[in-house]
């Protein structure tokens, strides 16, 4: 299957540089990239009739293209399917292992020092008003 996505891909990579080539060799209404090679060119080199042609074989290539987006879209999602993601490779080969128990603690009543008076002293009084 890899062969014939490497195959489909360069020739949707043709197909789309086809395409670009085709758009740019057609006259527009404001002669805007055409201008640039020269006006006419299209129809001085290839004749008079090459507008109705050029846009025939845009249509194809549009088409052709399109095809082959979702075809490409189709073999890519299956054979994607068929291989692990990097995610489950990452999780399927970490070593599993035994969780951590928390050392053992001292009783809580040898933790407490026994200078420390269990309430706290009373607040001092408040100063007589002047």
């Amino acid at each position: 299957m890899g062969v014939l996505i490497g195959f489909l891909t360069v020739v949707h990579i043709l197909v789309a540089v086809f395409l670009v080539v085709l758009v740019l060799m057609q006259k527009s209404k404001d002669q805007g990239v055409g201008a640039a090679f020269g006006g006419g060119v299209t129809e001085s080199v290839f004749g008079a009739g090459t507008t109705t042609a050029l846009v025939r074989m845009t249509i194809w290539c549009a088409c052709i293209f399109l095809g082959s987006s979702l075809l490409l879209a189709m073999l890519h999602s299956r054979h994607g399917g068929m291989r692990e993601s990097l995610m489950q490779k990452v999780v399927g080969s970490a070593p599993i292992s035994a969780p951590v128990s928390a050392p053992p603690t001292a009783p809580l009543t040898e933790a407490v020092p026994t200078d420390i008076p269990a309430t706290p002293p009373p607040a001092p009084a408040p100063a007589p008003a002047k």
